[in-house]
């Protein structure tokens, strides 16, 4: 038997997830997931590609891979929110990445041959150099600073998604900001 419209909304994340298994459940299951983050989800979109419709392609596609990977989930490795917003952001990296794929022209170049940087282009540097210190922090640092940064969420919001106390996730986030600054001292990216 399929799960009432009230009980999907009061079913937590997880528990959604694990009903995908059942027959015809899926569209249900996924629209109760959609209406839950789609606008935090575009939010996050908007915010880091600055364009509406690259922004409705991420939640789309996002939306898409989570029901992909409903199978696989482990509510071990991390909450379903976390998992959709690290599907988001990896797809507003990949969106981000076509965009700025470009020949190396001639332009660019000046007369020792090195590549000069224009502040557009610096700015992208930056971005993959920032990434690549957030990869670098243990899963439950950077796991509350996606929902903080790019989720757009409030650390009680934080606290509720990973359902975690608020004291342990205002560390979480003082201990990631800590790790983040002293990763980017590492690349000399900050003082």
């Amino acid at each position: 038997m399929l799960p009432t419209a009230e009980q999907l909304r009061s079913a937590d994340d997880a528990e959604l997830l694990g009903l995908t298994s059942r027959p015809g459940a899926c569209e249900p299951v996924f629209r109760e997931l959609y209406r839950r983050y789609h606008r935090p989800l575009y939010a996050f979109a908007l915010r880091r590609l600055d364009d509406r419709s690259a922004a409705e392609e991420v939640v789309q596609e996002s939306f898409v891979r989570l029901w992909r990977a409903a199978g696989d989930y482990d509510s071990q490795r991390g909450t379903v929110p976390a998992l959709l917003f690290t599907i988001a952001r990896n797809v507003s990296t990949d969106l981000q990445r076509r965009k700025a794929r470009s020949p190396i022209t001639r332009e660019l170049i000046d007369e020792g041959g090195r590549l000069t940087v224009q502040p557009a282009e610096e700015s992208s540097v930056t971005g993959t150099v920032v990434a690549a210190a957030m990869g670098r922090l243990p899963v439950p640092h950077r796991e509350v600073l996606d929902l903080a940064y790019w989720g757009d969420l409030t650390q009680s919001q934080i606290a509720d998604a990973l359902s975690i106390p608020l004291g342990t996730v205002k560390s979480r986030v003082f201990l990631a900001l800590k790790g983040l600054r002293t990763e980017l001292a590492s690349l000399g990216v900050v003082a």
